[in-house]
């Protein structure tokens, strides 16, 4: 497991998914997320919902259209950790409800 997925374990809070989120996506390049920007979307990280937005288009659309693109396989990886973020996020309210 890579230190970015531990973060998001240890992470307690909404907030504090988000914050690794942001600056996991601020590694990438614009080029390696330029198949999944499509020219014209915005990737930003500033909120929960912002997270389950690019935790579907990553996961979505590499295992759909982008399957076969160069950059894929790195874009695979992108997709994981959006979905674990979620997946962290939906843990934390539910453990606050």
């Amino acid at each position: 497991m890579s230190c970015w997925q531990r973060e998001i374990e240890r992470s307690r809070t909404e907030a504090e998914v988000v914050d690794s989120a942001r600056d996991f996506l601020a590694l990438w390049s614009p080029q390696e997320l330029e198949p999944l920007t499509l020219g014209w979307r915005e990737l930003r990280v500033e909120s929960a919902e912002d997270v389950e937005r690019m935790k579907r288009w990553a996961v979505d659309e590499i295992a759909g259209e982008l399957s076969l693109t160069p950059g894929a396989e790195e874009l695979r990886e992108l997709g994981d950790y959006f979905w674990r973020a979620a997946t962290r996020i939906e843990e934390i309210r539910r453990l606050h409800r």
